[in-house]
Order: structure tokens, then C-alpha cells, then sequence
């Protein structure tokens, strides 16, 4: 196995004198950081063999639709082609997942969401297996589609995930809810009684993409013991290997993962994308089979942040103390759970925010639909949360009169502070000074992106550096908002 370019091996990591390094304090060097800076790290994208396959995905193009049947002949007759696989040929367990085991390696009877993976080809050219890829006939039935909690919760609602039986399935009021976590703490409704102004909004948060810089991609290298080698852009090494370990029907010290630099993730890393169609290819053929994504399939092929719907209720005094929360927040989940029950613990157990709040009634639920699988993304659960509860922070604010800063800074959360959980806070939590802080900062110069002769300084404006603005229009603003993850 080879690197499309050569990398020198790092070097050992050594003070002036040659003593080893190694005392807690210093700063060690990054043996990848040079290659990184110099462009020399081989990326796993980046790696080849000479006897290598190159391997692709045929993805669904429907939503939700039963498969009636599937055609490879036409693919495998095409020279150059090596392998075509489906669901029917896959060696032994056939779903992986990383907290619920629901979601297939390749699609069986029906697809549950726009670019499910259906079929893989291995072929001697990136544009052969495109072109065998193509060749498949897929017939495909259309079904009704789940996608809110309106059409996933019906009566006649298409059951997504039939006879669930997991770990979380007894706490769900139906099977096309993931995941239920409520948080309760006090008596809200008493609590509503003595409230001098109450605020109720509902928020929406829109699903968001993690777009990271390389898209998926990795190498599978079939060894002699019958094993498989995969060097891979992976956030969990550990974890990819005990998902993909059952579905190639080997033992787990049979797959080896080589980390090939991760090309940014931010939590869509987490899941496996096309770990297992690479190395169920190679041991198919007998070759290396290398698979990599453009910008385009990368959108398919990993989670994404959930998009949510949050209503909330806040009570208050008219002094500014924060007498009750009440909120309800419905997650996304897509097609598959991925990583939605920690997403909803997450969204519950951090629903009112950095605040002191003696009653609290908070639930939060995961769906399943027909939109794309969510999962993690940076502060998953608790960054949609906090959207809607800073929101209703100055709502209260504007309704009792009160400074916003001054209004979060008399229910902030402090040192020794409980949470609605009953999580005592026993470590600093400087919410009020931190506030005190940012608003004792001085506010930037008007219109700052303008030099002194009327000129726009780009690398000045909000968003100037990517080219979304060239100074029309725009108008610089300045809030406040706090978050607890």
C-alpha cells in the first residue's frame, strides 16, 4: 500500500541532548504536523495500491419505497467490472448502528430515505464502476412518507422500524419515536399561578450540514489470515471496528483500522459510511478497493444536525426571577437512530440553559422519518435547545422591562447550583461574570470595514473572506446569549 505521495516516517520526539520528552506541561510536537503544513500527509484519500479496485454506491432516489427487485446482470457484464453486490450478499449480520442496530449495510426490502445505499460495484476504473453502478435496475414501489411528528405519530402511520425491540423501545408512546426523555423537577403548575409575565413562543431549527473538508474516503486491503485492512478518515477507530466486525462475519482481531487523517468531522465521522461497502467489497474480489466520495455523495453519506421544533413556556416574577420553564422539543432523527438518544438526552437534560430554575417540565423526543439520518454535530442536542431558550430569555426580558444581560445575570447558574436533573454544578460556573464581562466590552466602530477614504476593507466585513458580501447592506449588530454544554 501506497501513498500518492511519498511521507517521511515522523521522528522521534526528543529534547535539546537527545533526553526523551515526556514531562506533563510541555508542549510536545505533532509527529503529523509538519507533513500537514508542508501538504505531504497522505490523506486516505491520497493512498493507493497497484492491484487496486475502485469501488461506488448506487443510492436510492426515492424517500421511501418498497424494492420489488433488483438487476445486476447488466453490471457484471460489463468488462472491467469485478463484483456487484446487494443486500443478498452479505456475509452474516446485516445492520449496524451506533447505539440502536437498525440501519442495513445495504438496502433489503424498502429504502427509508432519499440515497440509501442499495447495491455496491467493484470495478478496474472509478467510471467503469460508475457506469456498472448505473446499469443496475432497481424496481422500486413509492410509500406514503413520515416526515414530522404529525405524519410519523398517525394513526395510519407507516411503521418506519416495525417490531422494534431495544433497549429504548419501553419508553416511546409509539414505534416511529427513537427516543423519549423527560425532566421533571418542582410543580410547575403552581409555580404558573404566581408567575407575573409569562412568555410562549415556538422556535424551528433547520437541519445544518457539518461540510467538512475531505469527503469520506478510505482504502480496504484484503490480508492472507483472511482478515481485512481498512485505513480510513474515521473520528472512532474503536468503534467502526466493533460496528464493522459483524457485518464482514469476521472477529474482531481480523479488522484492523489505520487511522489516514480524519479531514475534518465535527461529529459526522462518528457513523460509518462507506467503511463496510469497502471492505466487503475487497474480500469479495481479493483486491484492494479504494472508495471515495465527492462533495455531492457526501451530503448522502453521513449524519447530519437535527432539525427541531421547540415550544416553550417561561414564567416569571416582576422583580426578574425565573419561576418555572415548561418546553417540549421534537428532533429529527431521519431514517435511522444513529446517535438520537444521546442527541435527546442532551436536548432535555439541557433545556433551560445555564439558569437556576426551580420548576421544570421538559421533554424531549426523537423521531423517525424519511428525511435524512441526523446524528451528531458539534453540541448535538443542546446547541438547538439553546436557540430557543436564549430566544424566550429576552422575550421575558423585553415583557418585564429588564436589561437582557441583567435579566440572565439574576437567574445564572453559580458553583453549587442543581440542576433540573439533580446534577449538583460542583465545579466553577461564572455565568454572571462572564456576562459582566462581555458587556463591559467596549462595542466596535461603526461600519468598521470602511477605511478612511469610504473604501471596503473585505477582510473586515461579517462574512467578507468567503465572499458572501462586498459591503451592501449590511449592518453590524451585537447580542448576547449563553450556552451549557
Amino acid at each position: 500500500m501506497t501513498a500518492g505521495r511519498t511521507a517521511s516516517a515522523p521522528t522521534p520526539l526528543t529534547r535539546t541532548g537527545g533526553a526523551p520528552r515526556g514531562v506533563v506541561g510541555e508542549s510536545a510536537p505533532r509527529p503529523d504536523g509538519t507533513l500537514k503544513v508542508t501538504g505531504e500527509f497522505a490523506y486516505s484519500s491520497d493512498l493507493w495500491h497497484e492491484d487496486m479496485l475502485w469501488g461506488v454506491t448506487l443510492r436510492s432516489p426515492y424517500a421511501h419505497a418498497a424494492i420489488r427487485s433488483i438487476d445486476t446482470a447488466p453490471a457484471l457484464a460489463l468488462p472491467g467490472v469485478y463484483a456487484v453486490m446487494t443486500h443478498a450478499d452479505l456475509p452474516a449480520e446485516t445492520h449496524y448502528g451506533l447505539e440502536i442496530r437498525d440501519q442495513p449495510v445495504l438496502a433489503k426490502d424498502r429504502v427509508r430515505y432519499h440515497g440509501e445505499p442499495v447495491a455496491i460495484v467493484a470495478a478496474d476504473h472509478p467510471e467503469t464502476a460508475r457506469r456498472a453502478a448505473a446499469l443496475i435496475a432497481v424496481e422500486y414501489e413509492e410509500l406514503p412518507l413520515v416526515v414530522d411528528e404529525a405524519t410519523a405519530t398517525a394513526p395510519d402511520a407507516p411503521l418506519l422500524h416495525p417490531g422494534r425491540r431495544d433497549r429504548h423501545a419501553a419508553h416511546v408512546p409509539h414505534p416511529n419515536i427513537v427516543h423519549r426523555q423527560p425532566v421533571r423537577r418542582g410543580d410547575v403548575a403552581a409555580a404558573r399561578a404566581r408567575a407575573d409575565v409569562v412568555v410562549r413562543r415556538t422556535y424551528e431549527v433547520g437541519m445544518q450540514d457539518q461540510a467538512f473538508l475531505g469527503p469520506e474516503s478510505g482504502l480496504a486491503v484484503p490480508a492472507e489470515d483472511g482478515g481485512v485492512d481498512l485505513y480510513i478518515a474515521t473520528q472512532w477507530l474503536h468503534v467502526d471496528r466493533d460496528q464493522l466486525a459483524p457485518v464482514l462475519g469476521l472477529p474482531a482481531d481480523k479488522v484492523r483500522l489505520t487511522l489516514s487523517g480524519v479531514g475534518g468531522a465535527f461529529g459526522a465521522r462518528e457513523d460509518l459510511s462507506m467503511q463496510a461497502h469497502a471492505c466487503l467489497l475487497a474480500l469479495r474480489t481479493g483486491k484492494p478497493v479504494k472508495i471515495v466520495y465527492n462533495r455531492y455523495e457526501s451530503f448522502f453519506g453521513h449524519v447530519h444536525r437535527h432539525p427541531a421544533k421547540l415550544s416553550y413556556e417561561h414564567g416569571a416574577t416582576r422583580d426578574g426571577t425565573l419561576l418555572y420553564v415548561q418546553c417540549r422539543i421534537v428532533l429529527d432523527g431521519g431514517a435511522y437512530a444513529s446517535s438520537s438518544p444521546a442527541v435527546v438526552g442532551n436536548a432535555a437534560s439541557l433545556s433551560i440553559g445555564p439558569y437556576v430554575v426551580e420548576n421544570v417540565d421538559a421533554e424531549a423526543i426523537a423521531l423517525y422519518s424519511n428525511n435524512p439520518p441526523c446524528g451528531a454535530m458539534r453540541g448535538f442536542g443542546a446547541v438547538q435547545a439553546c436557540f430557543a431558550y436564549e430566544a424566550q430569555m429576552d422575550a421575558v426580558a423585553a415583557e418585564l422591562g429588564l436589561d437582557p444581560v441583567e435579566f440572565r445575570q439574576r437567574n445564572a447558574m453559580s458553583q453549587g447550583a442543581t440542576m433540573p436533573t439533580g446534577q449538583l454544578v460542583d465545579s466553577p460556573a461564572p455565568v454572571a461574570e462572564l456576562l459582566r464581562r462581555v458587556k463591559a466590552l467596549p462595542m466596535p466602530p461603526e461600519r468598521a470595514w470602511e477605511t478612511a477614504g469610504g473604501a471596503v476593507d473585505v477582510r473586515a466585513l461579517p462574512g467578507g473572506l468567503s465572499n458572501t458580501t462586498h459591503g451592501e447592506a449590511v449592518v453590524r449588530g451585537v447580542g448576547y446569549a449563553v450556552g451549557i454544554k
